[in-house]
């Protein structure tokens, strides 16, 4: 599973980290990872060991399934992403990707290598208008063509080295610009049309980073391991302020109405200013917290590592529901209308759908029922 190790320890954690997490997600039965979920409305896809599976929102039936028959030595856990004609873009752990069909999961083009298969595609494919965006463990960013796959541009470029370190988290896009984050402590800003490098000195974050950097309010919010939230201009990239929390800020800040809501692993929900990097409020939540948080019209819902999806009044850090779940729960919840989505790393329900509202059970999907 993911290695915890402590941040003050943090650079040798860091590297023990990365390879003790590599090690444990390869070979065939033995891959334990967390799922990665997505959706395009009327299908979640979920990404789990040797498998991508389309589910129905409506009733958590099984739609497609992809590979329809196991592929020895081929796993899934980065999260797809879904482009706006009906693409599923997938990566694995071979560091390969593939283009599927939404409708019925049949591949539209690939798998295509993109370097060595002893390197693994960890963090989520970005749609970007005509191009996918795919971050590799091997240091380096590949930009794909939707329609067939083909090479648009990488970076570093293949007469460069790659990134000292891997690349964990997905790209952000704004407008012409790709944010990444990386675990080697950098902020790397690009052109999205060329892939060149657009601040020469990309700034150092102070900390490695897993999981994607929000953009709002002109400002770059990245958690960090340094047991940080940074906040940095989005136009120069100065470090506007940061906040110090207890441990590891494993997870992406969720925003609303001025306000950053994000967890660490000490287990700890926190509320804080946008603008001034202040904090509103805490609530200890009683296990460790890696995945990003849902904010969504004053409610925030937020799952533990120990099997707790819980629902808060943003504005009042009032507890409004909470539902037991089993399996660690590493993964990002995912709201979609009215349904609120969680995946279990134990696979067994691998999906389970809430009524956000009440939460209230919907349906649970499982891949020995579903297959």
């Amino acid at each position: 599973m993911i290695p915890k190790p402590r941040a003050s320890l943090l650079q040798v954690s860091v590297l023990l980290g990365v390879a003790l997490f590599l090690s444990a997600c390869v070979g065939g039965n033995g891959a334990s990872s967390w799922p990665g979920l997505t959706s395009d409305g009327s299908l979640a896809f979920v990404a789990f060991n040797e498998a991508i599976y389309a589910v129905d929102l409506q009733d958590g039936d099984l739609s497609w399934k992809y590979p329809a028959q196991t592929e020895r030595g081929r796993i899934f856990y980065a999260a797809p992403a879904v482009s706006a004609d009906g693409l599923v873009l997938v990566g694995d752990f071979v560091n390969q990707i593939t283009a599927l069909d939404a409708s019925n999961g049949s591949a539209v083009w690939g798998p295509i290598q993109l370097s060595i298969p002893t390197q693994r595609i960890i963090g989520a494919p970005t749609v970007a208008g005509e191009l996918v965006l795919v971050p590799s463990s091997d240091g380096r960013l590949y930009a794909r063509h939707m329609a067939d796959g083909k090479e648009a541009w990488t970076f570093p470029d293949a007469a460069s080295k790659p990134l000292t370190h891997a690349l964990w988290s997905a790209p952000v896009v704004s407008e012409d610009r790709v944010f990444l984050a990386g675990l080697d402590h950098n902020l790397y800003v690009l052109d999205l049309d060329t892939g060149e490098l657009l601040w020469n000195d990309p700034p150092n974050l102070g900390g490695a980073v897993a999981d994607s950097p929000v953009l709002t309010n002109d400002l770059i919010l990245v958690g960090t391991f340094a047991n940080e939230l940074r906040a940095l201009d989005a136009d120069r990239g100065g470090m506007q302020w940061s906040f110090q929390s207890p441990d590891w800020v494993w997870g992406a800040p969720a925003v609303g109405d001025g306000i950053a809501y994000f967890g660490d692993l000490s287990g700890i929900l926190h509320a804080v200013a946008v603008d001034d990097g202040n904090e509103i409020w805490n609530v200890a939540l009683g296990s460790s917290i890696s995945a990003s948080p849902v904010y969504h019209q004053d409610r925030i819902y937020i799952v533990t590592e120990g099997g707790l999806l819980i629902a808060r009044e943003a504005s009042t850090n009032s507890e409004l529901w909470q539902k037991s779940i089993q399996g660690q729960l590493l993964s990002d919840p995912l709201l979609i209308g009215e349904i609120l989505l969680v995946a279990s790393s134990s696979g067994e329900p691998l999906l389970s759908a809430f009524v956000a509202e009440s939460g209230a059970s919907r349906w649970t999907f499982s891949p020995s029922e579903g297959s």
